[in-house]
Order: structure tokens, then sequence, then C-alpha cells
């Protein structure tokens, strides 16, 4: 071990020194996303080792040597606080160590000296659904946040739910995996199959969270009134896409057009107030709004909505225990929470192809039509750029090719890019463009070209499109067949 101790050592001073030595504005670009890249490399193998440390700690730990385990008798109240006092990391980092500790620990546990492992009943000890993505994550092949992300969003098995199937679901949500998907994207792909798989969780789920929605308000002594509330996720989304509403022009909203509403969002740009500062007197506004007048007219002109996604494989599903989604959030919703709103706002069909790609619904128009809107909206999910997160209230269409030069507003040459993005196409010299072959998977024709200046090979990137209409038909399928517990 000493000689282990001795390498990271060095590791360590030599990352150390050039932090001092290095002066990184004279660096280029290039060099910069360089060095980024390895430090972040250096970062994922340490959290690796740190993983391995602490499945160790947990396991030197377990409840059953009580005070005599590793833990307790250093004088710390659990593993987590072990971890944290030995690293000096904030308290979610540690808690997120502690994670990945436990699953290395219960994925491979290992015998120890004088010990055996605990098979009282005789039968060989079985490994969680998740062993198999810990050794890849051991061995580098997938981040420790991304795995935290996957393992989180799977969950665990129930009596309706195999490890098999879990693991089985786990390798096709890295199959789509994709060079710059957040860990905050691979959760919401893995609740995503989760829901597919396991129906009747997604109604236990729903109930639950509305039993969490709730709101608190006081006053203090200098008379402010404070306001902390949490909402289930569709109430949430009505709230969250009424302010996006009315203060998009200010958080990255979508362009505006006429001459009145151009005149409005700049007027709100301009305005000297904080984004919380405008999110407070946009809520005393609506509360004052609907104490005024009938709920039919309060936001007449804009009224906000929640939309759902929901195919027609699930809205027929015999058990009527289909699924739908919360649009921009990938949140799982029964059909009863479908068959509400549709009562309320009515639907709109989408037709798609086999291979998940829309059927075009109009190119005679300069822009794009509020049906076709929709439908890359429900196919593209938002802001296709790699690594951006916007929803699709937060973007613009992008003709691939310009219509002043030839370009037709059709569907399939139609992409949805939030207004950053959109004007650094434009003004940067990057470039959309769709291939002809007929891949398996409509989004795996679109791919992005930076500029030279940017990358000198000009290396396409592929999009990545985040739709429910386009997720992995193989985990509808896998989930297609089970019936109702």
């Amino acid at each position: 071990m000493e000689a282990m101790f001795e390498e990271v050592r060095a590791i360590e001073a030599r990352l150390s020194n050039m932090c001092v030595s290095v002066n990184l504005t004279t660096s280029s670009g290039d060099e910069l996303k360089t060095l980024m890249r390895l430090a972040s490399a250096v970062k994922n193998a340490a959290d690796r080792v740190l993983a391995v440390a602490a499945a160790e700690i947990h396991q030197r730990s377990r409840h059953e040597l009580g005070s005599a385990g590793l833990a307790k008798a250093e004088g710390h109240v659990n593993p987590q606080n072990m971890i944290a006092h030995l690293t000096g990391c904030s308290r979610a980092e540690a808690k997120k160590l502690d994670g990945l500790g436990k699953s290395i620990m219960q994925a491979a546990p290992l015998p120890r000296p004088n010990e055996a492992l605990d098979t009282s009943d005789g039968s060989p000890l079985t490994p969680p659904w998740h062993a198999a993505i810990s050794a890849r994550m051991i061995a580098g092949d997938i981040t420790p946040d991304r795995f935290e992300a996957l393992r989180a969003g799977l969950g665990e098995t129930t009596d309706r739910l195999s490890s098999a199937e879990l693991s089985a679901a786990a390798e096709q949500v890295l199959s789509f995996l994709h060079t710059d998907d957040l860990p905050e994207t691979v959760y919401r792909d893995a609740r995503t199959a989760r829901a597919l798989l396991d129906r009747a969780g997604v109604a236990e789920t729903e109930k639950e969270q509305y039993a969490r929605q709730q709101a608190k308000i006081w006053r203090d002594r200098e008379g402010m009134v404070h306001l902390n509330a949490v909402f289930a996720p569709e109430d949430g989304s009505f709230v969250k896409n009424t302010l996006d509403l009315l203060l998009g022009p200010r958080i990255g909203g979508p362009r505006s057009a006429g001459k009145k509403a151009v005149a409005e969002a700049q007027a709100l740009a301009d305005d000297p107030r904080t984004v919380e500062q405008l999110t407070a007197g946009a809520l005393v506004a609506l509360v004052k709004a609907g104490a005024a007048v009938e709920h039919s007219t309060v936001l007449a002109k804009k009224r906000p909505a929640v939309q759902i996604v929901v195919t027609a494989a699930e809205l027929t599903r015999p058990d009527g225990d289909g699924i739908a989604f919360i649009e921009g959030t990938g949140v799982p919703v029964t059909m009863t929470t479908v068959d509400r709103l549709v009562c309320d706002s009515g639907y709109q069909p989408i037709m798609v192809a086999a291979d998940g790609s829309p059927l075009d619904l109009g190119r005679e128009h300069r822009l794009f039509q509020p049906a076709q809107r929709l439908v890359l909206n429900a196919t593209q999910g938002g802001c296709v750029w790699p690594g951006c997160e916007k929803p699709p209230s937060f973007c613009e269409i992008h003709h691939i090719e310009h219509w002043h030069t030839g370009g037709k507003t059709d569907i399939q040459d139609g992409v949805l890019l939030c207004k950053h993005h959109h004007l650094l196409l434009h003004s940067n010299q990057w470039r959309i463009h769709r291939t002809t072959s007929h891949d398996d998977r409509y989004e795996n024709r679109y791919w992005l070209t930076p500029p030279s200046s940017v990358d000198p090979r000009r290396q396409p990137r592929q999009l990545r499109f985040s739709g429910v209409v386009r997720r992995n038909p193989a985990l509808a399928t896998a989930g297609g067949d089970r019936k109702r517990a």
C-alpha cells in the first residue's frame, strides 16, 4: 500500500505545482478546453478511487459490527460522517460518495480474513441489479455522476420489477448515452425507463408527490412576508410555465414577433430589477388578477398550459394502464391525469413514422406553423444543442436550409434551438445538417458542425433529441407486455 500512497502523493504534488506555475492567461481556447477535459478525467478517476475506499469503509462499519465498526470506533455517527471528515468535502459531496460506496459494497461483497459472508440460509448471495454497471463505473466506462444518476433513476427492485428487468433497462439507457449528456439527462431517461416497466408505480408516485405538495406563508417581525412552497410535477409545471411565459424575454425565452411585443420584451429585458424581484412582482400580479376577475379571463391572451405527451400505443393499452409524460421534463403521469387534462384543454393528435420521425404537416409557409411546433416539441423535447437542457417553451425553430436559399418549412428540416444557441448558430458559422441515410433512429440523422475557429477539423457532433415520442422503442416493448399488478 505504501507504494500506492507515494504514487498518489506524487500526482497530487504535480497537480498542485501545475496550478501555481501555469499561466492560463496565455493559453489558447483549444488548450484551455483540453486542460478542462484532462482535469475532469483526473477528477472522475479520483472519484472512483474515493468510491472504492468508501465501499471499504461501509464494509468495515456494517451494522452488525456495532461499536466495533470502523466509523463508530473512530467516533463518527455513521460512514457518511466519516467520509466527510476525511475528505473535507461538502455534505452533498459526502452523500454522493457514501451512495457510491454503498452501491459498490452491495454489488461486490468481498470475503474478509477470518470472516464469512452472510449466507445463513445456505443460498448463494445474489448480486443486485446494478452489479454490472457498478463494475463498469469502477473500470472507468461510466463516470461516477452518471452511474449515480442511472441507479437513482431506475430505483430498486420490487415484487413487480425484477433485477433482470432493471439490468436490461440500464443497458438500454446506456445505449442512448450521448457524449455531452449531463447526469440530469441520464436520470430523466432512467426514470422514463422505470415508468415504462413499472406502470403501477407511476400512479403510486403521482399520489405520493401530491401528498407532499404544500405552501407555507408567514410574516417576520419587520412585516416582510415569506413564501416557501413545493409543488407536485403537474401543478408545479403550470406555475413555472406561467412565470416563464411572463418573464421569458428576461430569462432566455424565444424572441417576440410584432412591434408591440418586441417593445414589451425589450422593456422587460432593460428592467433594472433582478429576476428574483421580477418573479415576486409577477406572483403578486397573478394573485391580484385571480382575485379580481373570473378565472377564465386570467391571462386570456397568453394562457399558460401544461403540455402532456402520450403515444397512441399508451392510449390504447387494454388494461388502461398507459402512461404519458409532462413535456420538457420527462416526468411520467397516469392516464387518469391525461383524461382530466383532455377534458379541460382538448388534445392535438401528432403522427410519427415507425422510426420516430415526424410526418410533415405542411411546407407552404415561411414560418413553421403551430401544428408543426407541437410535433417538434414532442419529438425533440427541447433545445437539441449538445449539453443544453432548455425546454421546448424556451426554443425557436431553426431552418436547416435557410428559407432565402431555397429551404422548405418542412418538419424534417426544422430543429429546436434556444435563443442563445440559435443566435450562436447564425452568428458564429456553426452548421446543422441532416443526413439522407435511414438510420434506425430518427435523431441519429442530425449533426452539428462547429466553425474552424472552434475545431480546425470541423468534426461533426451528433445532436441529442429528448422528446418522449422518440423514446427507445425497446424500452417501450419491455414494458408493453406487462400486466398491471
